[in-house]
């Protein structure tokens, strides 16, 4: 009789590496949660999660930026508010009848229209357009205002707004410029102290006839200037919104981006841990199929 075990010895040692293989495969997806070390593990699949993986980079980009551009919006309402305040302030003061504390009143409003514009978020000016590094305002008193040839020429903003990407498609204005906001402003305040200082001034006591229509001249000339205001606010309160949906829209994206790729890369945990132990299994009764037929042997026969 003639006995060969080469054959069966070598299927068995296939089948131990085999096994040995799956094994690993099963104990690196339990470790790991993931279906394959590398892309190329994932096969027709390695596109997919290539491109899904870029556009939650994106995604998570635009999360991130928006929501400091929604940090930076309410920044600016506070802003706005104080020039609303600043504003609202004068108008109230110009009511009076009495101008001994006037021009102290006018100052007052003068000073927190000027801190509210050099309002700075994160460095930045957020009143200063494209010219981010310098503070928009180049006067700090009435003085100095009433020294410039043009009360324009108060403002050291970009003529041109700061911009920025929220989405693949929209691009939004960040803020309207100092002297958008407060160009007609600036006239009020150098108007009021030029008068002030001219042959129909000072207003210090009871206002004369010349000092009161004067003054219901400038009255209307600050309601323009507070609706400005206001609307340069409302501007701003819709940009939040905006910037809001579009933070919730990228966010709802990155979610689904986020389930995608798990159910690309991720593996079942239950499935993974069931072929572990079924691989653990092979590995044993293959090692022990090699074990006989290596052992195996013509002696017994040939006793």
């Amino acid at each position: 009789m003639r006995i060969s075990t080469q054959a069966a010895t070598q299927s068995a040692l296939m089948d131990l590496m085999r096994a040995q293989r799956e094994k690993f495969e099963a104990n690196e997806q339990l470790s790991t949660g993931r279906k394959a070390p590398d892309l190329k593990g994932y096969g027709n699949s390695a596109e997919a999660i290539m491109s899904a993986r870029s556009a939650q980079v994106r995604v998570d980009n635009y999360v991130s930026a928006n929501n400091r551009l929604a940090n930076r919006l309410d920044v600016q309402d506070l802003a706005y508010r104080e020039l609303s305040d600043a504003v609202s302030g004068l108008r109230e003061t110009l009511t009076t009848t009495d101008g001994t504390f006037l021009m102290n009143k006018v100052r007052e409003a003068f000073d927190q229209t000027v801190i509210a514009l050099n309002t700075r978020f994160n460095g930045s000016h957020v009143f200063a357009g494209v010219r981010t590094d310098v503070q928009p305002m180049t006067v700090s008193t009435i003085g100095q205002l009433q020294a410039l040839a043009d009360p324009m020429d108060a403002f050291n903003d970009a003529s041109r707004r700061q911009s920025t990407q929220i989405d693949d498609s929209v691009r939004l204005d960040v803020n309207s410029t100092a002297s958008e906001v407060a160009g007609d402003l600036m006239g009020v305040f150098r108007r009021l102290a030029d008068f002030n200082d001219g042959p129909d001034g000072p207003f210090d006591g009871p206002m004369t006839a010349a000092q009161q229509a004067y003054i219901q001249t400038e009255i209307a000339n600050v309601i323009t200037a507070f609706e400005q205001v206001n609307l340069a606010m409302g501007e701003n309160g819709a940009r939040q919104a905006q910037v809001e949906a579009s933070v919730r829209g990228h966010e709802a994206r990155a979610d689904y981006l986020k389930r995608m790729l798990g159910d690309l890369e991720e593996v079942d945990m239950a499935k993974a841990a069931t072929r572990l132990t079924q691989a653990q299994t092979a590995v044993e009764v293959s090692a022990a199929t090699f074990s006989i037929l290596s052992q195996s042997s013509l002696l017994p026969f040939l006793r």
